[in-house]
């Protein structure tokens, strides 16, 4: 995964790109990273820590970790995020399916 929080400031450049996958997470909770980020097809993939860059946390609204942000077209349609647990339980199925839906 690349880490990108310096670019997803500037959204316009990334996001503009079709369909983006933004995986967001924190330092203290690495071991719940979502486990099927390298399985999606069709999308572009990023990653990144929000304690590199806490801009991020405001710019997206983030309050859960770990966080999946689907960008289409630099527009936000879909997002998943961690439970309780602070763990994402949204299959690999589910956000394939959503990814190809847009």
């Amino acid at each position: 995964m690349r880490n990108i929080l310096l670019a997803l400031l500037f959204c316009g450049s990334v996001c503009a790109q079709d369909k983006v996958i933004v995986h967001i997470n924190a330092e203290f909770n690495g071991s719940n990273d979502w486990y099927g980020i390298e399985s999606l097809a069709g999308v572009k993939l990023y990653s990144g820590i929000i304690e590199k860059n806490p801009a991020i946390k405001e710019k997206y609204n983030i309050t859960k970790v770990p966080t999946l942000l689907l960008f289409v077209d630099g527009k936000e349609l879909s997002r998943w995020e961690a439970g309780l647990d602070m763990k994402l339980s949204a299959t690999v199925r589910e956000v394939q399916q959503t990814i190809d839906s847009k």
